[in-house]
């Protein structure tokens, strides 16, 4: 039997890149923060949890997430693998203290469009070196024939 997993979530911290070298893949890796089901609190009233998954995937799937996907980004990921990890880390006071997280290994992943609009555009994370009109079609001889007849 095979693991299957699927989750939604929104990038919560830029992602990260990690080129080809030798003999091993492209790799890319995100956080995901998840909603869990709602829980009862202490004081009777329900809130909703937000769990952190770990997103990896490898090879020509790593480079176009890494061209693709930034912090913010709704995702829908399916995974062959799971793997829950523990490491020791700091807390805001300093103090020692062991955090657990899923490693989910992608074999799809997707911008989400159920829950919100999914758009193309060029925001600050995606520099464009092209002018508006060269982005929406125009030739680069179109472009300089205005500045041409401006002279």
């Amino acid at each position: 039997m095979d693991i299957q997993v699927s989750i939604t979530g929104r990038i919560a911290f830029p992602p990260r890149f990690f080129p080809a070298k030798g003999d091993s893949p492209a790799m890319w890796s995100a956080k995901l923060e998840v909603n869990g089901p709602p829980t009862p609190g202490r004081d009777g009233a329900s809130y909703v949890p937000t769990r952190q998954v770990e997103v990896v995937t490898y090879g020509v799937a790593a480079i176009r997430a890494g061209e693709s996907y930034r912090k913010g980004h709704l995702l829908v990921v399916q995974g062959c693998d799971m793997v829950a990890r523990s490491f020791e880390s700091k807390d805001r006071a300093g103090h020692a203290t062991i955090r657990s997280i899923i490693k989910i290994t992608a074999t799809a992943i997707g911008l989400c469009s159920r829950y919100s609009m999914v758009t193309e555009s060029t925001s600050p994370s995606q520099i464009s070196a092209a002018s508006p009109r060269m982005v929406q079609g125009a030739s680069a001889a179109d472009e300089a024939q205005p500045a041409a007849a401006a002279a």
